[in-house]
């Protein structure tokens, strides 16, 4: 047994903090609350007032994706070595900062999985993965950019063949691009529609009679109406939506992952505001003023939203992915709790793990991590983490000593 001493856990659900010792046996919470009754085989780690919060879920990253410049083409001729040394790396920073959960919407030619299957093994430290395998596209001129990103499937067939390979492959769930993307050639728009309705059911189909869910990347209004008819659980940026689609979000339960933080993170890269194409940086500021209102209507009419912080884009390094919850109250109106509840206990329900991770409960896995200041007091607390546990396993611990 390990006991946690000495610090306020986050009820989360109840959005306030309590005292009290917390248990963990192997790598469950099984005793929450009250005075620590350690025997003498067991450990007990002060955390010297802490505030504790369960660890946070990113339900959107690119683990496989540089972010100190925009040498696409340059990335695209990595080798798959190349690519999994860095991804390792990634992983780690990830972990560090503590998001102690990650899913990963779009890897480099299924590294991600191996490096998913390391870290379960042990081999290597980050975060808890869940991965997409290659996004399902059609043809389109991103591609050539991302060539071990992208599956290229035309019409519903090929899409479910699409489909079942990646969950062939290992994948937890299915990532389909709705519309265009910000970050892609001049010529793709991030407005245009890409796959139809048709070609959304087909990929829902196979995802759920698999037990997974689908992920859809979708700016344009009538792409987000497209995927939410279709049955997809989350809607990844949602920069164009209207009251009208956003309402069927509430309606049907649809998250939103909002990725807000990417502009942030490239205005303040001076190496990516100096490599990006104009059209991509004129986009990026567009879009990211645009989304911040789309947000905050979503938080107003009551739509889920899950925590996502497109790690992977320019400027936006691996490891400081606790700026989205920043953005979140900062630019998109929600409070403090609101931004916290997008990283734990609403990023888990997205990924199907309620219950089990985003809370700090007896029975749930002990994920957790602990700041010396009280992020709900000041949510930029979040930038410092202290104390990060995985499973049970410590990997950060300023307070010891």
């Amino acid at each position: 047994m390990q006991w946690l001493i000495n610090g306020q856990y986050l009820d989360v659900a109840a959005g306030n903090f309590k005292h009290g010792a917390i248990g963990i046996d192997g790598k469950n919470i099984v005793k929450l609350g009250g005075e620590p009754r350690p025997t003498n085989e067991d450990t007990v780690i002060d955390l010297n007032g802490a505030w504790i919060l369960p660890g946070l879920i990113d339900c959107h990253v690119h683990l496989t994706q540089p972010t100190d410049s925009c040498d696409y083409l340059g990335h695209a001729r990595r080798s798959d070595a190349e690519v999994a040394l860095y991804t390792a790396k990634a992983a780690e920073r990830t972990l560090l900062c503590g998001i102690t959960t990650i899913r990963e919407v779009g890897g480099w030619n299924f590294v991600e999985i191996a490096m998913r299957d390391a870290i379960n093994r042990g081999d290597y430290i980050g975060p808890r993965m869940l991965v997409a395998g290659r996004i399902l596209s059609i043809t389109t001129s991103g591609m050539d950019l991302y060539p071990g990103m992208y599956e290229i499937a035309n019409g519903a067939d090929a899409v479910k063949a699409a489909a079942r390979k990646q969950l062939a492959r290992g994948a937890d769930l299915i990532k389909v691009m709705a519309t265009g993307a910000v970050l892609s050639p001049e010529s793709e728009d991030p407005r245009s529609i890409q796959y139809s309705l048709e070609e959304l059911k087909a990929a829902v189909e196979i995802a759920e009679d698999n037990f997974k869910h689908v992920a859809a990347h979708a700016h344009a209004c009538r792409g987000i109406a497209n995927a939410v008819a279709a049955g997809c659980s989350s809607i990844e940026h949602g920069t164009y939506a209207d009251d009208a689609v956003l309402r069927e979000m509430a309606a049907k339960g649809v998250f939103l992952v909002p990725t807000q933080c990417t502009l942030d993170a490239m205005l303040n890269s001076k190496e990516a505001m100096a490599s990006m194409p104009p059209h991509q940086i004129d986009r990026m500021i567009e879009s990211g003023k645009t989304s911040a209102q789309a947000i905050r209507r979503a938080y107003e009419l009551g739509v889920p939203i899950a925590m996502g912080t497109d790690a992977g884009t320019p400027g936006n390094h691996h490891g400081e992915n606790w700026q989205e919850l920043i953005v979140m109250v900062r630019d998109c109106g929600l409070f403090a709790i609101d931004s916290i509840r997008a990283a734990t206990i609403n990023a888990a329900q997205l990924i199907r793990r309620a219950g089990k991770l985003g809370e700090i409960k007896e029975g749930a896995l002990a994920d957790i991590v602990a700041y010396a200041a009280n992020p709900l007091d000041d949510i930029k607390a979040v930038a410092d983490v202290a104390f990060v546990m995985k499973d049970g396993d410590i990997y950060k611990n300023r307070f010891a000593g």
